[in-house]
């Protein structure tokens, strides 16, 4: 797989490019929403070997920094989202049910597995826009507000943790 990926970084053939891949799932969910960006939809394997189809769409991707800073944000908006992912969303609200997100990154020339290890991140809170848009941002490798053995890593609690942010 890395080969693929340092190929896909070298950029000396424009007839590969990498497409990310967004998984939302959550307990009380019967299924996963998962989306891509465009407009063709595609089927793509994980990475426990099974296949699964993403549904092209309009989606807008911020991805997290890959950094040693206290707090990594994912921000993506989607566009015309179907009544089906807003009704399940607003059952994850209602139920305060945690909705994780998982960023899986495909070659262009291999959909077979990602190229890398998926990002697996919790989503903060999703903003449906009157013009049918979701608006989520997630939390990568958050510090910051992680639960530390019984209370939470703040700096109310903890005032070192504010020269980290």
């Amino acid at each position: 797989m890395d080969d693929v990926f340092a190929q896909l970084l070298s950029g000396h053939d424009p007839t590969i490019y990498r497409i990310p891949a967004l998984e939302l799932t959550c307990a009380p969910w019967p299924v996963a929403i998962r989306n891509i960006p465009g407009w063709d939809d595609l089927t793509l394997g994980h990475e426990d070997g099974q296949h699964h189809f993403y549904l092209g769409s309009a989606l807008d991707l911020a991805l997290p920094a890959r950094n040693d800073s206290g707090q990594q944000n994912l921000g993506f908006a989607l566009g015309g989202v179907n009544a089906d992912a807003e009704e399940l969303v607003d059952m994850a609200l209602d139920a305060h049910a945690i909705i994780y997100l998982t960023l899986r990154m495909y070659a262009s020339n291999d959909l077979s597995s990602p190229v890398r290890r998926p990002l697996r991140m919790i989503v903060d809170e999703p903003v449906f826009q009157p013009d049918g848009t979701l608006q989520v941002r997630c939390r990568h490798r958050d510090l910051l507000f992680r639960r530390f053995l019984l209370g939470r890593f703040t700096a109310q609690k903890y005032p070192g943790v504010a020269l980290f942010t």
